[in-house]
């Protein structure tokens, strides 16, 4: 029995006590790391949330108004605090939605006389409170609501052209249709306009210059005329039949008729933006329109069809600025649609007997005329571009010419329509890692095995340091050296490059004959390399060297201008080989102490039994260490996914969805590196931003967590054969 002296009692304790604080302090920093993780992740969610935040809708008091004459038009300013009307007798009239600075809300603020008795009203699409207002004998204004920025000033009506109507052609008669957008130079428009003797004109109007006109004389009357927000097109609606008109400058040049089917009337609504089409039908059906290529041509093409369709005699609302549009049935059932998705955003019931409606500039309110007044909505709809459907499934864009993944944030033009597809930047975030783990495992699992096991000690004290060093290398260095250097070595020497991993194990298993044949057993430790290495170099310098030639020799040209555009010099190889390149050290370095720490009893007594040393390896040592293998392929596999610079340097950072080797790609990691600086805080680009970088933190969280379970069990697994008698 152990006898315990005076003087090791105080000792032992204070080391019990040393033992227990350090404890404390390990269980203290694990829950800090645990908790700080989850308020990422808290944080990230908290991010995310308000994007899938569905659709409301509130109604505000009700104004009630002695309207003389009923509306043509609504409109309302971006705060919603006064709001608009043009009537039958051509007044425009602002009111106040909101009490303020002692008037109550529905104070008269300002009326002017805009045209009297106008018979035709046009407001233009994508441009805020434009209107065009026709008069009998033909002539016309235009009139935008100007909202006074100065507290002392009053809301007025401002007249581009001046308040003495025009006429677009003389003696051209009384107008049936109107239409207006602005043109593409400042204080132009373009106004469109069909006559009562079906002529159709289209006139590029402008402050003290005179107008160009031009005309084309119509077979059929006319419905409806709808000018697209972009200047280019026109589109004409007769009957059941819908024509498309190029705009080139003042010229008109019909593109196209299509016959839209039975369910006549038809009417038109223009989305903002590009060349969007909302055909609704007198049975309630919608469907959306845009130009697609097909054979070299632009065509109109139905591309979406909204259900459940509103019933027959709704009235269908764009917004002035996103792509988003109502439908208002007489009973007050209101519908909300965004262009991406089929199905509405909201169903609401809002007041019935609506005679006009229109939305707030920013889409966040939506104010309505009745017999009765005003009444006012706010509309809580702040992302309509993104849905859970068009986060990870295909969505038929404007112009597109069918369903695609596509990530594409921002554009040089006002208009464009943001496209937030996930799957893009996930799929390059897989596939940049896949092909690094399958440039770096050979390679590192093949150095540590040889490391571990074969190599001489004095050597092994010299290489698993120097391999280890390489994992200090800034990886900014890396993806520069991959994209300034490496590109264009492998755009030169690209057959010899996809030849190399053949032609190297080749020379490995020659030289590995040819020592067995003529010095079987004469090499000293590590004595091999020197036969391996010389050959292996003398491979790679006869490949680079004979690769060109072989290139023209089999393609007739280098063999990247014979793939054409299906190469791109910053392609996934030079991506694979640049990010393997900084993951070998990590995998290698977690490999080989593995097998290095595989007890040499067990080693030792397999190859007492007869073994080789290479079924000893693959029998007994492998097994063991599997363990730790595995850790370091997930420790691995985790890097290649969260890396950043060397993708953001070594690729062209085209988010496609592209199997091949010699495209691009954009990882979600590097996607939040180049946008997030760009993004303006708190719209749709930001929080999708934060969104792919949550989808980044709970897929390596799950990675690390099944890659830990597994390795558990692979080590209770083997240390159980381990202690088996």
């Amino acid at each position: 029995m152990v006898q315990t002296t005076a003087n090791q009692l105080p000792r032992d304790r204070r080391r019990a006590r040393i033992d227990r604080g350090v404890q404390a302090m390990v269980t203290v920093s694990g829950l800090l790391v645990l908790m700080m993780l989850m308020l990422i992740f808290v944080y990230l969610l908290f991010a995310v949330l308000p994007l899938f935040k569905p659709a409301s809708v509130d109604a505000s008091p009700a104004l009630r108004l002695n309207h003389a004459s009923p509306a043509l038009a609504l409109g309302m300013d971006v705060q919603q605090r006064v709001g608009y009307r043009i009537d039958r007798q051509g007044e425009g009239q602002f009111y106040r939605l909101t009490a303020r600075q002692g008037q109550a809300a529905g104070t008269l603020l300002a009326s002017q006389r805009l045209l009297p008795a106008p018979t035709l009203l046009a407001r233009a699409v994508g441009a805020r409170d434009l209107f065009a207002l026709a008069q009998a004998d033909g002539r016309f204004i235009i009139a935008q609501a100007d909202f006074a920025a100065a507290p002392q000033q009053k809301p007025h009506w401002s007249l581009p052209l001046g308040a003495q109507p025009q006429a677009l052609l003389p003696h051209a008669g009384a107008l049936t249709q109107l239409a207006l957008t602005p043109a593409r130079e400042a204080g132009a428009y373009l106004v469109a306009a069909v006559t009562e003797r079906r002529q159709l004109l289209l006139a590029r109007v402008a402050a003290r210059q005179p107008a160009a006109v031009s005309a084309i004389a119509l077979s059929d009357d006319v419905q409806q005329l709808v000018l697209a927000p972009d200047g280019r097109q026109l589109y004409l609606l007769s009957g059941n039949r819908l024509a498309r008109y190029q705009i080139d400058g003042t010229q008109l040049r019909l593109q196209e008729t299509h016959t839209l089917g039975e369910q006549a009337p038809y009417r038109l609504t223009a989305l903002p933006g590009g060349s969007a089409l909302i055909v609704h039908a007198a049975d309630g059906t919608l469907q959306e329109w845009f130009d697609v290529e097909k054979n070299q041509r632009w065509r109109l093409t139905p591309a979406q069809q909204f259900t459940p369709q509103p019933a027959a005699g709704a009235a269908v609302i764009a917004e002035p600025f996103r792509r988003v549009f109502a439908a208002l049935q007489p009973d007050g059932a209101f519908a909300l649609y965004s262009s991406i998705q089929a199905r509405p955003l909201l169903h609401a019931r809002l007041a019935a007997g609506v005679q006009q409606a229109a939305f707030a500039p920013r889409g966040d309110g939506l104010l309505l005329e009745t017999a009765q007044g005003w009444q006012q909505y706010r509309l809580n709809n702040d992302y309509p571009d993104v849905t859970w459907r068009s986060l990870w499934r295909k969505v038929w864009y404007e112009n597109y010419p069918q369903p695609a993944l596509v990530w594409q944030s921002t554009s040089g033009e006002d208009s464009y329509q943001a496209k937030f597809s996930l799957m893009p930047v996930i799929f390059g975030t897989l596939k940049a890692a896949g092909y690094a783990m399958l440039f770096a495992i050979p390679l590192a699992l093949g150095g540590a095995v040889y490391t571990a096991c074969f190599m001489s000690p004095a050597l092994r004290r010299l290489v698993k340091p120097a391999i280890e060093v390489m994992g200090a290398l800034p990886t900014v260095v890396i993806g520069l050296v991959a994209g300034i250097w490496l590109a264009p070595v492998i755009e030169r020497h690209l057959l010899a490059i996809l030849a190399l991993p053949l032609l190297l194990a080749g020379a490995v298993l020659l030289c590995g004959i040819a020592q067995q044949r003529w010095r079987p057993g004469r090499l000293s430790p590590g004595g091999d390399l020197l036969l391996l290495l010389p050959a292996l170099a003398l491979t790679v310098w006869l490949a680079m060297a004979l690769g060109p030639w072989l290139e023209t020799l089999l393609f007739g040209q280098p063999m990247h201008f014979w793939l054409g555009d299906d190469f791109d010099q910053r392609n996934t190889l030079v991506v694979g080989v640049a990010m393997g390149f900084a993951l070998v050290p990590v995998i290698f370095s977690l490999a080989e102490d593995a097998l290095f720490s595989v007890p040499t009893t067990l080693t030792q007594g397999s190859l007492a039994l007869g073994a080789t040393p290479w079924q000893t390896v693959a029998r007994v040592t492998l097994p063991a260490a599997s363990a730790g293998i595995f850790s370091a392929l997930m420790i691995g596999f985790g890097r290649a996914v969260g890396e950043t610079m060397i993708v953001l340097m070594a690729t062209g950072n085209t988010p496609i969805v592209d199997g091949s080797l010699f495209q691009g790609l954009r990882a979600l990691a590097a996607n939040i590196a180049i946008e997030m600086p760009e993004a303006v805080f708190a719209s749709s680009h930001y929080r999708v931003l934060f969104l792919t970088a949550l989808v980044l933190f709970v897929f390596t969280f799950i990675v690390n967590t099944l890659a830990e379970a597994i390795r558990q069990r692979l080590r209770e697994r083997y240390s159980q054969n381990q202690e088996a008698p």
